[in-house]
């Protein structure tokens, strides 16, 4: 495939979302069926497949109903230049906080995190709504780093017992040989971890990128067109939780979102085939991601997709890391590619 020439030492952050795509996304693009144009993301999730469109000079439209992954798209897609300087944090770290803005976040105590931690963060937070801009952005997105790093299994829906044992740095290396002591570390030590990684993800490709937050449907509704669309939804699982697993970050921010819902089992390709409705004259080609022990399963989902037009698979072994033992040897990722008919 073609690709935007760039400087060699951009690269994508590190942004701990699970389910991402970020091992496999230099492959989904090379199937694109266009290597121009403009690609509609419409569950961007961790942005690894928006980063890897950027990258190859697309013109990127990056969208997810949650905060925690808007933001991300927001500082590294639709950005071409703002870097984040390390003072901020430092400065965030100097801010008074009233007992009334405290108490907002009292939610959290012995939730997620323990007290002692919670007056850094409500620093950070606060600060962070004060900044202007691709700053702001960038500066939030450090800060859902840090706060899926301190929690055992990168995930905000952890038992708050599992997290105090998990957290025990003894009791980890007795029971698992890792003392985890990332899982202990400051929200700002982290974020000074990440800046200069995050700093160095941002490019101009010279196209006029966007990230948008809104449900699948009316994302579609507020594009014309894209010459192609990404579809990689939540499918039903107990793994695939991404309110749960992301929805302490959106509802700090108070941002959270009503959306399409496509956990149930049952009304799962009914609400799939409704997004290919409404993408009719919106896109040629729609390409969707769908692991091998997805339920239901790529032989609905491709039955679905063929009443729209000619369906290609493509297959590659892949295993997620949050894949049990007996699955991690019949993990296939695939690729279902609609040509979809005029």
């Amino acid at each position: 495939m073609k690709e935007f020439q760039l400087q060699p030492n951009i690269k994508f952050p590190r942004i701990n979302y699970i389910g991402n795509k970020e091992k496999l996304a230099q492959w989904i693009v090379d199937n694109f069926p266009v290597e121009t144009g403009s690609v509609l993301d419409l569950f961007s999730g961790g942005s690894s497949v928006s980063f890897e469109c950027k990258l190859r000079g697309y013109k990127v439209i990056s969208n997810d109903v949650l905060y925690a992954s808007y933001v991300v798209a927001k500082a590294i897609i639709e950005n071409k230049s703002q870097t984040l300087d390390y003072k901020h944090i430092s400065e965030a770290l100097k801010l008074n906080v009233d007992f009334e803005a405290i108490k907002q976040y009292s939610w959290l105590d012995n939730k997620l995190y323990f007290s002692n931690e919670l007056n850094e963060l409500i620093k950070l937070v606060e600060y962070s709504t004060k900044l202007c801009g691709y700053e702001k952005y960038l500066f939030q997105s450090l800060i859902r780093r840090a706060m899926v790093r301190k929690i055992p299994y990168s995930r905000m829906n952890v038992p708050w017992d599992s997290i105090v044992k998990l957290r025990d740095e003894n009791y980890s290396y007795e029971k698992y040989g890792r003392r985890r002591a990332y899982h202990n570390e400051s929200f700002s030590s982290h974020m000074k971890q990440n800046i200069e990684n995050y700093n160095l993800s941002i490019f101009d490709n010279r196209k006029d990128n966007i990230a948008i937050q809104k449900d699948a449907l009316d994302a579609i509704d507020s594009i014309d067109y894209a010459d192609v669309v990404y579809l990689d939804p939540p499918y039903p699982s107990t793994m695939n939780n991404y309110d749960e697993f992301y929805g302490a970050f959106d509802k700090i921010f108070d941002k959270k979102k009503d959306h399409l819902d496509l956990t149930n089992k049952k009304k799962f390709i009914e609400g799939m085939e409704t997004i290919i409705v409404k993408l009719k004259n919106k896109s040629k080609y729609i390409i969707l991601s769908i692991n091998s022990n997805s339920v239901p399963g790529i032989t609905e989902v491709f039955q679905m997709l063929s009443k729209y037009g000619k369906v290609e698979i493509k297959e590659k072994k892949h295993n997620y890391q949050v894949s049990g033992k007996a699955n991690k040897d019949s993990n296939n990722e695939n690729l279902l590619i609609l040509y979809m008919e005029k």
